[in-house]
């Protein structure tokens, strides 16, 4: 399955590979498929990481618009002044730094499926147009007077309960009974345990084919760990510690030791960090090797962020969010931190000064 980014339109998209067994997941699919011809709003539902844009493709797929455009605008990555003109396009001049006119992703959808990725996100100025766009197949540029006639099936996805937003006047309660036509719940992965083996599995072929390992194979030691955690992060935490062991082996059978034993050094390559001697459950383990492997990183890329995301198979926002989590991006900024055999300081472009 190929992830339509936030500025990227995909034609004639695939139907995404759904992994997934158990029941809560069968019922799920089955709905989509029931839903997915039907020319109707939906809203998808459920925590970060489960993978609701999955889903929103699926839907996608099995519906008529599947040979049209299939678009996805994340809404929580748009400044609120920004969000009317992304969707809806705008004029050159229009405001501030619009030098050019420009296509909105109303447009871009038009005859295929427009994804709203945490629709809860748009600002309430913002969410009375975009209602007037699903009732009436009307949009209108910013900085123009002329309206356009599109026509979008759109697909909204929120880890939010918009239902008591709206309650507290966070959400227009119109908007939201207007694309809750059918509302899909995705279940968090601590609800399918079940899928957890055949999930693993095939993150481990997809990211041993990645790496240049295709030999590499989950131990049951390995599967029996994973399937013992909550995974508050979903299916998408699941992937991340199933790409660091692959990261972290030479090929061959993974086993549960890997992630803790010699081959996972310290930064300083001397002794192992004593703290993996304690009785650490496998999240905490994970959390002091994915530290040291970033930090190791940026040592080696003398704190280039986004060659090191790239390096580390990440995008850039995620390795600035693990900077945050492990406080090295506050580090960085009040002093040099030191990061392998060099010194030097995490930057925010592509260069880096050495201290």
């Amino acid at each position: 399955m190929r992830v339509v980014e936030l500025n990227e339109t995909v034609e004639s998209a695939p139907a995404p590979q759904i992994v997934g067994d158990s029941a809560p997941m069968q019922e799920l699919l089955e709905t989509v498929a029931r839903i997915g011809p039907q020319d109707i709003t939906v809203l998808v539902r459920g925590e970060t990481g489960t993978g609701k844009e999955l889903i929103a493709s699926l839907v996608h797929a099995q519906s008529r618009r599947s040979l049209g455009p299939l678009v996805r605008f994340n809404c929580a990555a748009i400044p609120g002044e920004l969000a009317e003109a992304e969707l809806f396009g705008h004029a050159r001049g229009a405001f501030t730094g619009a030098d050019r006119a420009r296509q909105g992703f109303f447009s871009r959808a038009d005859g295929g499926t427009l994804v709203l990725d945490e629709v809860g996100e748009l600002p309430l100025t913002v969410q009375a147009k975009l209602l007037r766009a699903l009732q009436e197949g009307e949009i209108q540029q910013v900085g123009t007077g002329r309206v356009e006639l599109v026509n979008v099936r759109v697909v909204a996805c929120t880890n939010r309960d918009l239902a008591a937003q709206a309650s507290r006047g966070r959400f227009r309660l119109d908007l939201y009974y207007r694309i809750a036509v059918v509302e899909l719940i995705v279940p968090p992965l601590r609800c399918h345990r079940e899928d957890i083996p055949a999930l693993a599995h095939e993150f481990a072929r997809r990211y041993g084919e990645r790496f240049g390992k295709p030999d590499v194979r989950l131990g049951p030691s390995l599967i029996e760990a994973l399937c013992e955690e909550d995974w508050p992060g979903n299916v998408r935490e699941l992937e991340n510690t199933v790409a660091r062991a692959v990261a972290l082996t030479s090929g061959g059978e993974i086993d549960v030791e890997v992630l803790s034993g010699p081959r996972a050094r310290p930064i300083n390559e001397q002794e192992e960090d004593p703290r993996l001697d304690r009785a650490l459950s496998l999240r905490e383990r994970l959390a002091l090797i994915e530290r040291r492997m970033i930090v190791r990183m940026l040592g080696a890329v003398r704190g280039n962020r986004s060659h090191a995301a790239k390096r580390l198979g990440m995008s850039r926002s995620a390795l600035i969010d693990r900077l945050n989590k492990y406080g090295l991006a506050t580090r960085a900024k009040s002093s040099v931190e030191k990061f392998g055999p060099v010194s030097i300081a995490i930057t925010e472009g592509d260069g880096a000064r050495k201290a």
